[in-house]
């Protein structure tokens, strides 16, 4: 009796062992993490380091025309357009002087061949057509800096017609001034006038060249902004190429980020784009991509790998003057549109023959299903086939 018992035993337990197995399928002591199908938006951003500049920036080099004799501004401070920045010393002021003192006495050795004709009037008429001359050739020149930037977008359409109404407002001023000039000297011989012009001319020029050299020696801001670079001093010598000043304007902020070009090129005009940089504790939402940079570059990583590099600019709001030129902030564009999709997490996702899969537990055995991905981004991948909305995917297991 005792025997049968302990048969019965036997039989009872192997049947209950044959039952657990059966249920568990031989995945005795393993533990799964998993994870469910969901549905959300997703989308795929590019990210970058990017430093804070601005859309206007002067650089001055030197020339090595001489000692800085006076500097007038320090790092931060805030400058007009057309304020003196730096003066170089020069014995220039002399030499000035010399050549207005030969046209005085020009007009004193003139003043009875003119035959009572008005020799200041008709000298300051010369030098106004002169001065008109000069001012249209320069007039010329920023039509056509105008023009080009005009062609590349960089200056509007109101900016190239004042250009061209000012050069036509001077050629206008210029036939005025010869007619005045023409009406003084009508009494003069021929003689006396060729003789007139040929010396007041040399004159002229001489004092062009003088103070076109005057003027090389004064160093004058072309924009309104802040000086953000200082190499020089008082008495400094700069050598000619040097950087020596450096000025930005506050008011046109940009973020310049310097993209891998696998990503640049994927980058278009126009996209999203957000600051999110958590040590720093600050995020900027809805910027653009305001232009990609025509060049490219090569840099070296920390690991001495060589990288193309391009750069993007990506616009700033107005309400920016917190931030510093140079701060660098970590910057995403955002190379895929927000969709609603469905995705787990991308660590769920393995590669097998050029194929992607995932593990899924059904009735206590792991089985293996191919899926069509999509978009990924730092944490999600998006299922576009082979998975059902609450599915639950494995993400991995633990022996116990």
């Amino acid at each position: 009796m005792k025997k049968k018992l302990i048969i019965a035993l036997l039989i009872l337990t192997a049947i209950a062992a044959g039952v657990f197995y059966f249920l568990t399928r031989g995945n005795i002591g393993r533990k799964y993490n998993t994870a469910e199908v969901e549905k959300g938006e997703i989308e795929k951003f590019v990210e970058e380091e990017g430093i804070v500049s601005s859309k206007e920036i002067r650089t001055y080099y030197g020339k090595s025309s001489g000692k800085v004799e006076n500097l007038n501004v320090e790092i931060g401070d805030y400058v007009k357009k057309g304020q003196l920045l730096i003066k170089y010393d020069d014995n220039l002021d002399i030499e000035i002087k010399k050549v207005k003192k030969q046209i005085e006495a020009l007009e004193a050795s003139y003043n009875e061949a003119l035959s009572g004709a008005d020799f200041e009037s008709i000298n300051s008429a010369k030098i106004e057509i002169s001065r008109i001359g000069n001012s249209i050739e320069l007039a010329e020149e920023n039509k056509i800096r105008i023009e080009e930037l005009y062609n590349k977008e960089a200056a509007t359409e109101s900016e190239l017609e004042q250009a061209e109404n000012n050069l036509d407002q001077l050629k206008s001023n210029l036939a005025l001034a010869q007619n005045n000039y023409s009406q003084l000297v009508k009494g003069l011989s021929e003689n006396m006038k060729n003789k007139y012009e040929a010396e007041i001319d040399v004159l002229l020029l001489t004092l062009d060249s003088l103070e076109d050299n005057k003027e090389d020696s004064l160093i004058y801001s072309d924009i309104n902004g802040i000086v953000t670079e200082l190499n020089t001093f008082k008495g400094d010598i700069p050598s000619a190429g040097m950087k020596i000043l450096e000025i930005q304007n506050p008011l046109l902020k940009i973020l310049v980020v310097d993209f891998k070009t696998e990503n640049s090129l994927i980058i278009e005009k126009g996209m999203k784009g957000e600051v999110n940089d958590i040590d720093l504790g600050i995020r900027i939402d809805n910027l653009k991509v305001e232009k990609i940079q025509p060049k490219a570059f090569t840099v070296y990583s920390e690991l001495g790998v060589e990288e193309n590099r391009q750069n993007i600019e990506i616009n700033l709001p107005k309400n920016s003057d917190n931030l510093p030129v140079g701060l660098r902030l970590k910057v995403r564009v955002m190379i895929q549109e927000s969709k609603e999709a469905l995705f787990i997490p991308k660590d769920a996702v393995y590669q097998k023959d050029m194929k992607n899969y995932v593990e899924l537990l059904e009735d206590g055995e792991i089985i293996q299903r191919e899926v069509l991905t999509g978009i990924i981004d730092e944490k999600k991948i998006e299922i576009k086939d082979g998975l059902e909305l609450g599915e639950k995917v494995i993400l991995n297991y633990e022996e116990n």
